[in-house]
């Protein structure tokens, strides 16, 4: 399904980028949240402990760089998560980006049904509460299809990978200028070869030349290199055209009423787009509804007005659309329906009120 990215979010990303150029405290830590578990994945290797180090590194070279606003913000820093690693991984970065918007309080057993093989009722867990953020995760990820490079990012430990706590306090320290840069420019010779050359006169100092093969090689290292970081934006921008999605505006639990007493409630994820309002629904407990039955989610207005959001049979996996301003929604609920009675007032089965801005 194709998916919209409203320009109020385009506008977001460049007035981001902008205060991360200039780096901004608030800005750095902002974008490190947000991208940096994926970036220690692109950029992780077998050994995981120097992971944030290089992570760090990405971003400082993405605050040197110049945001092209057209590619998007996270292409754009994968690009450089990719040329700084020489690796091609776009699944294995949209893989991570998926899995950092997972509860934190799960997705230590996800990672453990994913690597390890293990069930998701296994340790305790609650099987319905796992099953509906595994969900959310499938949902993540639909738009690259079923494919066995999917599987293998969520089956690959670097897709789990944790920035560390400290990533933002490094791409903060590393964006300040250096005091020992600035005394360094007033000191009249520099050591070369243990000679001491006045600093006027290094342009005359000439560098050592690479062999003849070293010179041969560097064009297709290059070509190669870049050929690389090309097909991974190619990927990356693709992905976004094609429907990678844009953040929600909210997750919120939804309480039961009671009606049905085997109902434990659900969660809607809600994203305001060009088109309307989707709401995304898994209430894993709803029990399939009877021939000639359904519900209903309704959008329930600030004026006491309500909207139809669309019909469903079942809790698991719904996407439903409003066609109203977000802004203008106090609550949804879940109610009942009959075909032969579509106008009657059904009952509310869950409901979950809208934070107001």
């Amino acid at each position: 399904m194709q998916e919209f990215r409203p320009a109020s979010v385009i506008a977001d990303d460049a007035e981001l980028a902008e205060r991360f150029h200039r780096g901004d405290e608030d800005a750095i830590r902002s974008v490190v949240d947000r991208y940096g578990d994926a970036v220690v994945a692109v950029v992780a290797t077998g050994d995981l402990a120097d992971a944030t180090a290089r992570a760090a590194e990405v971003f400082v070279d993405a605050q040197a760089g110049e945001y092209p606003a057209s590619d998007g913000f996270g292409p754009w820093l994968a690009s450089i998560a990719a040329e700084r690693s020489g690796s091609v991984a776009p699944t294995l970065w949209a893989a991570a980006r998926a899995i950092s918007a997972i509860d934190p309080e799960v997705r230590a057993a996800l990672r453990r049904h994913h690597l390890d093989g293990e069930a998701l009722e296994a340790r305790g867990e609650s099987a319905p509460d796992l099953a509906r953020h595994e969900l959310r995760l499938d949902r993540r990820l639909a738009h690259l299809g079923d494919t066995d490079d999917v599987r293998a990012a969520l089956a690959d430990p670097r897709a789990w990978t944790q920035a560390g706590s400290d990533l933002s306090d490094r791409v903060i320290t590393a964006s300040r200028p250096d005091d020992s840069e600035t005394e360094m420019a007033h000191v009249p010779a520099i050591d070369i070869d243990g000679g001491n050359v006045p600093a006027a006169d290094l342009d005359s100092v000439e560098p050592e030349q690479p062999s003849l093969v070293a010179r041969s090689l560097r064009p297709v290292a290059l070509g190669l290199g870049g050929a690389a970081v090309v097909l991974f934006v190619a990927v990356i921008v693709l992905s976004a055209a094609s429907g990678t999605p844009t953040p929600p505006n909210y997750v919120l639990e939804l309480t039961p009423t009671g009606v049905l007493v085997e109902v434990e409630g659900g969660e809607i994820t809600v994203t305001e787009r060009d088109a309307g309002i989707e709401i995304e629904l898994d209430a894993l407990t709803l029990p399939r509804r009877a021939a000639d039955t359904y519900y209903e989610g309704r959008l329930v207005l600030i004026d006491g007005q309500e909207v139809s959001a669309g019909t469903f049979a079942e809790g698991d996996d719904v996407t439903l659309w409003g066609g109203v301003a977000l802004d203008d929604v106090a609550a949804f609920h879940v109610v009942t329906g009959a075909v032969a009675d579509p106008g009657a007032a059904g009952d509310v089965v869950l409901k979950t009120d809208l934070p107001r801005s």
